[in-house]
């Protein structure tokens, strides 16, 4: 059999890196008795980080016997990588460093105002971001984009987004000039695949329910983002739930979308108020407020919501479903009620065997962006 040398100095590296990453500071030695490497191996690449000021020494450590050890450390600022969301109102950029921690934030309007519009806006916050920072664009592993709509994740292209009025959109091409990896999907997946990194070591399968301006499903299967064959998996919004229903922003009648999204809630109100509300959060406040139609029409969301979620878990049998986006606040105070619909005359799954729970972060679709050049960095193939 012949042995794929380079393939082997690769993994080795990238063992070596992840190792680094989980430890404040480790010597060579304990690295060699870790990952089962021999010390020579490791020497040689932790040289080689060494030179790419990837890692550094930190202090010597006491010995029972010879020279003294010396402990290093990753510079977690050596590398970084960028998250670009885009929402019908607002572009927002995350920064992280390579142990995945926020180190810039901002979110900027866009009203809106066509592509071309909205590209510029992004290319001059990032290089805004990035010059405050004193980032060059070698030290940046790659920026991940979160779209609201159907993606082609190999190509870049945004296939369909009636949110941003846009078809066969090729948006990694607009920023390969900045000679780093784009990575482009789909908000939802991006969603699921930030949800699974935290939960890798005790589950493998997962369902993440996106509630925005939208209704997304993210699918994760045996650790794997499930896309479908034409990268348009987990388009749960338009599964049909009344026929002739209500009319849906993709077009059709009767999509869970028009009874599940943030709108849902701001719509229902206001065909039944005679003071209306401009938005998600006017109605939350409504809600805090005891308002007794808030209340009403929140009960018949979740109806609704746990309608989609049952059907859901009968065909895919997850073992975790998470729901995030834009009402979590709302949908913490009312799990109960939630968990109470979904199972309801279920005679096939139960609390013991599916989790259903609310996300932590109501942006997990941007981290998931951030993550994705992380990842593939540290990815062994």
């Amino acid at each position: 059999m012949k042995i794929n040398h380079s393939k082997i100095k690769e993994t080795n590296r990238k063992r070596i890196i992840k190792l680094l990453l989980e430890e404040n500071e480790i010597t060579k030695l304990d690295i060699s008795r870790e990952l089962d490497i021999s010390i020579t191996t490791v020497s040689t690449n932790i040289n080689e980080l060494k030179e790419e000021a990837i890692v550094e020494d930190v202090r010597s450590v006491e010995s029972t016997g010879g020279r003294k050890a010396i402990a290093i450390r990753i510079d977690e600022n050596c590398r970084y990588s960028m998250g670009v969301a885009l929402t019908p109102k607002h572009i927002k950029i995350s920064l992280v460093n390579l142990k995945k921690k926020i180190v810039e934030s901002m979110r900027v309007r866009h009203n809106n105002e066509g592509m071309e519009n909205i590209i510029n806006l992004i290319k001059e916050n990032i290089e805004q971001m990035l010059k405050e920072k004193n980032i060059s664009t070698d030290k940046l592993l790659g920026i991940g984009f979160s779209i609201p709509g159907i993606v082609d994740s190999d190509t870049g292209v945004i296939k369909y987004c009636y949110f941003l009025g846009i078809k066969s959109f090729d948006l990694k091409q607009h920023f390969e000039y900045l000679n780093t990896p784009i990575y482009v999907d789909n908000e939802a997946n991006l969603s699921a695949f930030y949800e699974f990194l935290d939960k890798k070591h005790v589950q493998d399968n997962l369902l993440y329910v996106s509630i925005t301006d939208g209704l997304g499903l993210g699918i994760v299967i045996n650790g794997k983002i499930y896309r479908g064959n034409n990268n348009a998996s987990g388009e749960m919004g338009h599964m049909k739930i009344e026929i002739d229903g209500k009319q849906c922003k993709c077009g059709s009648r009767g999509c869970l979308e028009g009874y599940v999204s943030k709108n849902a809630l701001v719509e229902g109100y206001n065909e039944a108020a005679k003071i209306k509300i401009l938005d998600i959060d006017d109605f939350e406040q409504k809600y805090l407020s005891k308002d007794d139609l808030a209340i009403g029409i929140l009960h018949k969301y979740l109806k609704n919501l746990a309608l989609g979620i049952s059907n859901l878990i009968m065909i895919l049998d997850p073992n975790s479903v998470i729901i995030g986006g834009d009402i979590n606040d709302l949908l913490k105070d009312n799990m109960d009620d939630l968990r109470k619909f979904i199972y309801k005359d279920n005679l096939f799954t139960n609390e013991s065997n599916c989790n259903i729970k609310v996300a932590d972060f109501t942006e997990s679709y941007l981290l998931g962006a951030a993550m994705l050049p992380i990842e593939e960095f540290l990815e062994i193939k």
